[in-house]
């Protein structure tokens, strides 16, 4: 038998989930709104842009600054 990596509590879930249902619906993270993100790559973009350097797609199908 698999224990919630939190509490401690006996689990049977599939592989992967290591979390109870108590402790996976309050994750402790706080969840960053579709609008924040947006807004921190578009200054993420402009700091990258004044620095001279080009936003790149790479072969493997990421993007980095060169």
């Amino acid at each position: 038998m698999k224990v919630c990596q939190r509490c401690g509590v006996e689990i049977d879930t599939r592989d992967g989930e290591n979390l109870c249902r108590d402790c996976d619906g309050s994750s402790g993270r706080k969840r960053v709104s579709r609008k924040k993100a947006i807004q921190r790559r578009r200054e993420m973009d402009d700091a990258m842009d004044s620095l001279g350097l080009v936003k790149v797609r790479g072969a493997m199908g990421g993007t980095y600054y060169e």
